[in-house]
């Protein structure tokens, strides 16, 4: 088991952002961090987010995603927008603890934290608000959605970098399925059907879950 001391994925975002020089901003940790497990509007902080606190305050990728700070005075943090979140959003929706949100659009990242393990940590899934609710499974814990994020940056340019309206030509999670089918407990977890209650119905999230199956036999 990961210690929760230890966040290469973390470690190799910065990195990754660092060599390519791609925009990051990090602000110091708040005192006091989150702690790990206690309560957030009802629902148990996952082990592995509570140490990215602990590390940084807030984290900000450009044409990425930003993580919600645990508290702040004028953006969105941790309390406020899960508070939202449980008032605006049926089951089994509701019952996810939104932690970061796209840099360009209101789509999400959350853990699930119905499907924790035994040492607590969370996975994290991808969740559409658009037109239809669903989520897409894009990691087994925090730091492994985090290492796949820099290696999503790592790839070539393609020769369109960017499609009308500035969104780039190659998009995280739809576009990198090779990517998070590197991450086996993941994919252990899909075979076995855990992240189906969350597809929300969406043929679209049916058809890229299968996609990513076939990627990992590849």
């Amino acid at each position: 088991m990961q210690s929760v001391d230890a966040l290469p994925g973390l470690e190799r975002l910065v990195e990754v952002c660092r060599g390519k020089g791609h925009p990051m901003k990090q602000e110091p940790p708040l005192t006091p961090a989150p702690i790990a497990g206690r309560p957030v509007v009802g629902l148990p902080l996952d082990p592995l987010l509570a140490a990215v606190h602990a590390r940084v305050g807030y984290l900000w990728v450009r044409d990425g995603f930003f993580l919600l700070p645990a508290r702040d005075g004028w953006r969105p943090d941790l309390a406020g927008v899960n508070e939202r979140w449980r008032r605006n959003w049926p089951e089994p929706f509701r019952s996810l603890l939104v932690f970061a949100q796209d840099d360009r659009m209101t789509y999400v990242y959350a853990t699930v934290p119905s499907l924790a393990t035994a040492s607590g940590s969370q996975p994290v899934v991808w969740v559409d608000t658009y037109d239809e609710l669903y989520a897409l499974p894009v990691a087994s814990d925090v730091d492994r959605f985090l290492e796949a994020y820099s290696r999503y940056l790592e790839l070539p340019e393609l020769p369109t970098e960017y499609e009308e309206g500035g969104l780039p030509a190659r998009l995280f999670p739809w576009d990198v399925p090779e990517i998070i089918a590197r991450d086996g407990a993941l994919m252990t977890m899909l075979r076995a059907g855990h992240f189906d209650f969350l597809s929300g119905g969406s043929e679209r999230a049916r058809q890229w879950m299968e996609e990513m199956l076939s990627a990992r036999t590849r």
